[in-house]
């Protein structure tokens, strides 16, 4: 856990995943004239301010609605998507509002709760008032002192005139959610969707807001360039943000074609990808994808595994720009860079011995080789990327843990 959190906080996760000048490769950074301690130390910070920022979420009139809505509905057509959106909040997932468009959607298709509904505290249950086709209202007490139904969740689906291939089902071309507490809405989103006949996204706009926060996201392909941005924010106050852009021949029957015969050269010229959490920032990408590719795919076969990788990383790392920076200072704190890592390994096993024809008891041990991302300090100090930000985020890891364990849910 504390791994796969601190990769996300520090904002490299962009190695491992998907505005002109964010995501402008030729921009050249000066380094932070802070130390690499200080530097470190500035990492941590944001980290638990965004880790506090992210607590601040549980506390919400919408979240309280939301943990009361999931002790009486049980089962009703907006449950799932709800009951994710807890979960990942508690988990401090920066994905919880991605997944909750998500899971709306596969919800609103499945459902066969369409109607209006409202709490029966007499039964304790939800009786159906009205029947409604795609649209979905519901009637609830908003928190365990309501005396009335003061809750309400209203959810519309619209279709799209896009035939999900294979299925006989059409692609959503709207769908909206919203939450209100006496009458005040404090919780909505909403998803807009195009596409090409064949199904690929032409533009999809995203958008989820609770109380004085706010997500965004977009996606939008011309079949000669495709982008991907979100942003989730506090009131004024970026949290989390990313973009991503490929450009090449990106239309859905050619990509499927270089994905068959592995020639994402063919389709791809370059890409770039960036990622924000509060004040740090990570950026990379290449202008030159097809130069990339075709030297990857010359680096001689017959060459040892660790050496066959040595070249990779050479090759990726003379054709890719990566760095990690403060983004108001606008100054770098790490150039980025691909190595390969060797460890050793040891374990004992059972083997069968024909001379003896017995079981015996063997030791076998080797080296793997990984090739992973590391960072090259300001005063030259190159340190795997793992071990930055594990080492030294003590602050960080006991308030990550000490919040996680508020909640059991």
């Amino acid at each position: 856990m504390k791994k796969s959190l601190l990769l996300l906080l520090t904002g490299v996760s962009f190695l491992f995943t998907a505005c002109k000048s964010e995501l402008d490769l030729d921009t050249e950074l000066k380094f932070s004239k802070l130390s690499v301690e200080e530097q470190k130390q500035k990492v941590e910070d944001n980290g638990i301010e965004f880790v506090t920022a992210m607590e601040g979420m549980q506390d919400t009139k919408a979240m309280i609605a939301v943990d009361e809505f999931l002790s009486v509905a049980n089962g009703s057509g907006s449950y799932a998507p709800l009951k994710k959106l807890k979960q990942d909040l508690v988990n401090r997932n920066a994905q919880a509002f991605t997944n909750f468009d998500k899971q709306l959607r596969v919800s609103v298709v499945e459902s066969e709760m369409w109607g209006e509904w409202e709490w029966n505290s007499s039964t304790n249950d939800m009786d159906l008032i009205k029947e409604l086709s795609n649209k979905l209202i519901i009637h609830f007490p908003a928190s365990s002192s309501s005396k009335t139904n003061n809750g309400l969740i209203t959810i519309v689906y619209e279709e799209s005139t896009t035939e999900v291939p294979e299925t006989g089902e059409m692609y959503p071309s709207k769908i909206t959610f919203v939450m209100e507490i006496d009458n005040k809405e404090v919780m909505s989103a909403e998803y807009n969707g195009t596409y090409y006949s064949d199904g690929s996204p032409k533009k999809v706009t995203q958008r989820f807001d609770l109380e004085d926060y706010s997500w965004t996201a977009e996606i939008a392909n011309n079949q000669k360039k495709a982008s991907e941005t979100y942003e989730f924010k506090k009131g004024s106050k970026t949290l989390l943000k990313s973009e991503a852009v490929v450009e090449g021949t990106l239309k859905a029957d050619e990509i499927q074609t270089a994905g068959e015969n592995g020639t994402p050269e063919n389709i791809v010229n370059s890409f770039a990808v960036y990622f924000q959490m509060m004040d740090i920032a990570v950026k990379g990408g290449t202008t030159d994808f097809k130069g990339m590719a075709k030297e990857l795919k010359a680096i001689n076969t017959d060459l040892s595994e660790v050496d066959y990788k040595k070249a990779i990383a050479e090759i990726v790392n003379k054709y890719m720009v990566a760095y990690a920076f403060f983004v108001d200072d606008n100054r770098k704190f790490a150039d980025i860079e691909f190595y390969v890592y060797e460890e050793d390994y040891s374990y004992q096993t059972y083997e069968y011995n024909y001379e003896t024809n017995e079981y015996e008891l063997v030791t076998v041990s080797g080296t793997n080789s990984y090739l992973q991302p590391r960072m090259i300090m300001s005063d030259g100090s190159k340190v795997d990327v793992e071990e930055y930000v594990e080492s030294g985020f003590e602050d960080l890891l006991d308030q990550i843990e000490d919040l996680t364990n508020d909640y059991d849910y």
